[in-house]
């Protein structure tokens, strides 16, 4: 996975657009508004850790896939893990890897955080402490955020829809 520091622009490869992926399909936007990356980590840079507020962890794997944001092709290991661990998953979903997606959490007016799914398992599992500016959008997050019309997607998003169900 890329390493991006914490409160940096987010800049994850060739995405200057987002795809929210919905039950009915998935929406396709260039974002009007700024990303922060949070949780970009890597086994070759230091990163903040301690404990973080008792409601956090829960929190934040309510955001999760909520809606489920920049879906890859692939998973990621974790890097601080031993090879082979097999302990990404959501533990009250059942969902298997988190690390395959990404998360929006909006910050404020024009300021939207940009975390891998990941970030949970950071949290839970190795102690990282995101920034504060971070944990209190988790704290405030509203998942109607991805619903239109709203301030987050805008009016020329392009929208692909499902014909069947198994076409997702």
């Amino acid at each position: 996975m890329a390493y991006f520091a914490d409160l940096t622009p987010y800049a994850y490869s060739y995405r200057d657009h987002d795809t929210i992926w919905y039950e009915w399909g998935r929406l396709d936007y260039r974002p009007q508004y700024e990303r922060r990356n949070v949780g970009w980590l890597d086994a070759s840079h230091p990163f903040d850790r301690g404990p973080g507020p008792d409601w956090f962890a829960g929190a934040l794997l309510d955001v999760i896939g909520d809606p489920c944001v920049n879906l890859s092709r692939g998973g990621h290991d974790c890097e601080f893990c031993p090879p082979g661990t097999d302990i990404i998953t959501d533990p009250r979903l059942g969902r298997g890897w988190l690390a395959v997606d990404e998360i929006r959490v909006p910050a404020g007016p024009g300021v939207m955080f940009a975390a891998p799914s990941l970030v949970w398992h950071y949290v839970t599992a190795h102690d990282y402490r995101p920034p504060a500016e971070f944990v209190e959008a988790v704290r405030r997050y509203d998942a109607g955020w991805a619903t239109e019309p709203g301030p987050w997607i805008p009016p020329d998003a392009e929208r692909t829809v499902w014909k069947n169900r198994t076409a997702g």
